[in-house]
């Protein structure tokens, strides 16, 4: 697993980028062999799963970190995640991997893994915030905060107000998609 954590600090570090995830790079980055990849991890999306994985650990503890905060503070800290660590990111979210292979191989099975105690950490996080579906608002709340990602990453988050950051209009939008996605309840 210490191949897995380095390869993780360094892409959220940026000492590794989308460009340097090829199994060859990988294994030199790691001062190993090609061969070595393969025995532990299957494949090279073995290795990247198992990267996503320690990922949505870490993303998960932020989360929960920030849920005293309630939900604008959860939607805060997914997207300055993403925006503070865009090439895990993109490991985590974007890569498409074959799910098939995977489960053949059983990389993706066994214990609650840490990509679903995100996913559940977030419908937890709506289901407090007084959502009457959670799951479906959740869905929702995790394809915007996604799609806030993604255009700051390319620089398209601020559009129409470019006095404003990119990234700060990310982490504005989040919280303000929160509220709605989940009105605040007439107490009246």
């Amino acid at each position: 697993m210490d191949g897995v954590r380095r390869i993780r600090e360094a892409l959220a570090s940026g000492e590794l980028t989308s460009a340097d995830l090829t199994a060859r790079k990988l294994a030199a980055f790691l001062g190993r062999t090609t061969s070595v990849l393969y025995h532990h991890w299957g494949s090279l999306d073995g290795l990247l799963y198992t990267v996503s994985q320690d990922g949505y650990r870490v993303l998960g503890e932020r989360i929960a970190g920030a849920s005293a905060g309630g939900l604008p503070a959860v939607a805060e800290a997914y997207v300055v995640f993403g925006l503070d660590h865009p090439a895990l990111y993109t490991v985590m979210f974007e890569r498409r991997y074959d799910w098939a292979a995977l489960r053949a191989s059983k990389v993706c099975e066994g214990e609650l893994s840490p990509g679903l105690g995100l996913w559940e950490r977030v419908v937890d996080a709506t289901r407090r915030a007084g959502s009457d579906d959670a799951e479906a608002d959740a869905r929702v709340l995790y394809a915007g905060l996604h799609g806030l990602v993604s255009l700051a990453l390319s620089g398209r988050a601020n559009i129409g107000d470019l006095s404003i950051s990119d990234r700060d209009a990310a982490v504005l939008s989040a919280r303000r998609l929160t509220a709605r996605v989940i009105p605040a309840k007439d107490e009246t």
